[in-house]
């Protein structure tokens, strides 16, 4: 009973921790976000008016269908400690690559005019890996987007600039056309 209580322990320390290093605000401070983003130098200046449209429709998607799934994934107690609790049957649903299906579902479903959708990965087949939305502007590369991590934000907002995320390592796990395609799926192990 004993080791039952320490592995209990240890791991709700290590999933309680919240992260605060981006801001988990509204929909308006993610728009801004996106529209900082660089594009991809020699593509010509992007009009800012349709720039802010698009930025602020996939912000409010993203912000909206966070508060969406999360009423369905009811996560508390920080991320890991969500896991623990789905494997021991507290909870039924809320890993990371559950979350990425239900925001992306929520974008645009053709492809945006501005603004590309990844599903990115970090630590893939190692044991802590974790999944996300990144969104870049169209044809930029990877690193200069921003990760969109509901599941690290306990079922609240969160996003980082991919290049200052420290926690994670990310890569393209699923392209736009594979999204749209529908061939972006990730089963558990």
């Amino acid at each position: 009973m004993t080791q039952y209580f320490f592995i209990i322990f240890f791991v709700f320390s290590l999933g309680c921790a919240k992260q605060q290093s981006a801001p988990i605000n509204s929909a308006d401070t993610l728009t801004h976000a996106l529209i900082a983003l660089p594009q991809v130098e020699g593509s010509g200046a992007y009009p800012s008016v349709e720039v802010q449209k698009e930025a602020g429709v996939i912000a409010k998607a993203l912000v909206d269908q966070t508060g969406e799934t999360n009423k369905e994934f009811k996560m508390s107690g920080g991320p890991k400690w969500h896991n623990f609790k789905i494997k021991m049957g507290a909870r039924e649903k809320g890993y990371c690559y559950e979350w990425v299906p239900e925001l992306l579902k929520a974008l645009p479903q053709e492809p945006m005019k501005y603004y590309e959708r990844h599903w990115g990965g970090s630590f893939m087949s190692m044991g802590r890996e974790n999944n996300a939305v990144i969104i870049t502007k169209r044809g930029a590369p990877l690193e200069t987007g921003i990760v969109y991590d509901a599941w690290r934000g306990v079922g609240q907002p969160f996003w980082i600039p991919v290049a200052q995320d420290k926690k994670y390592q990310w890569e393209e796990r699923f392209n736009e056309t594979q999204i749209l395609g529908g061939e972006a799926k990730v089963e558990p192990q």
